[in-house]
């Protein structure tokens, strides 16, 4: 029969022994915990600078980027999209509130002077006459031009003029869209391609663009075809309006045609981006 001191001796060996096996355990679990959790972190930061890669064109950029180190097909579609669809996004948002604060202001009678000023500016920039009475705003002239362009619309038309950001007129001159410079309105420099229009940034491109579509008297049955959509509460989509288009080009319909098929093949791309 064991004695009691020799019972609670050999239960404090057993005891530490236990101790000393689940320190080594927890130690070995430790360690391995830790490995894995490094082997994630890497794992992810590799994923992150692959992202990057594809996410370097950026609006931190004012001029396109050389687009043309991407493979070609859908990589180089989607740093297109990347780099310009910001751009689009914002000049379409900045219509959109002048056009909602004229539509606030279309039957008010108080103007105060800083609502004077931003009419007359508005005017301006639209090229619609107005002799400053507030009585006598030529609404219907002015909410014809102030309207957006469908995002997906410009995007493509962005990308058919430039073959998708690798024309020599896009990388050189900043021009998506084929803008041509007015009779003696430009001397453009070295490296630029004369005759047409350069732009200090893809931003100014896509503004330029825009306003151009919403003032030149070429593009005038086009904005009439998209006022008659708001009369009758319809979506000003790429897809009612392309078809709209007439004057851009010399090819006439079948440069509709072509446009209208290049954003359906791309209208999942273009949609994911916007």
């Amino acid at each position: 029969m064991i004695s009691t001191p020799i019972r609670r001796y050999g239960a404090a060996i057993l005891m530490l022994l236990t101790m000393i096996f689940s320190g080594g355990v927890l130690a070995k679990t430790h360690t391995v915990t830790e490995h894995h959790k490094a082997s994630v972190k890497k794992v992810s930061s590799t994923k992150v600078s692959s992202k990057q890669e594809y996410s370097r064109n950026s609006v931190k950029s004012s001029s396109l980027p050389d687009l043309r180190k991407y493979p070609s097909g859908t990589p180089r579609k989607r740093a297109f999209l990347r780099t310009v669809m910001p751009y689009i996004t914002s000049q379409n948002a900045a219509i959109t509130a002048e056009r909602n604060w004229l539509v606030s202001k279309q039957y008010e009678g108080r103007w105060s002077p800083s609502e004077r000023a931003r009419l007359k500016d508005i005017t301006t920039r639209y090229k619609v006459k107005w002799n400053g009475n507030t009585r006598k705003v030529p609404w219907n002239s002015l909410l014809e031009r102030v309207d957006i362009i469908p995002g997906s619309m410009v995007a493509t038309m962005a990308a058919a003029e430039s073959g998708w950001g690798t024309s020599k007129l896009a990388r050189a001159n900043n021009n998506l869209f084929g803008m041509k410079c007015g009779s003696g309105k430009c001397k453009n420099g070295s490296g630029k391609v004369n005759g047409y229009t350069h732009f200090d940034s893809v931003k100014a491109s896509v503004q330029a663009y825009a306003m151009n579509l919403n003032t030149h008297p070429a593009y005038s049955s086009f904005r009439k075809s998209r006022a008659q959509l708001r009369k009758t509460d319809q979506e000003v989509t790429a897809s009612a309006m392309i078809h709209k288009l007439k004057g851009y080009s010399t090819k006439g319909s079948s440069y509709n045609n072509y446009l209208f098929a290049m954003y359906q093949d791309n209208q999942r791309l273009i949609a994911a981006h916007m």
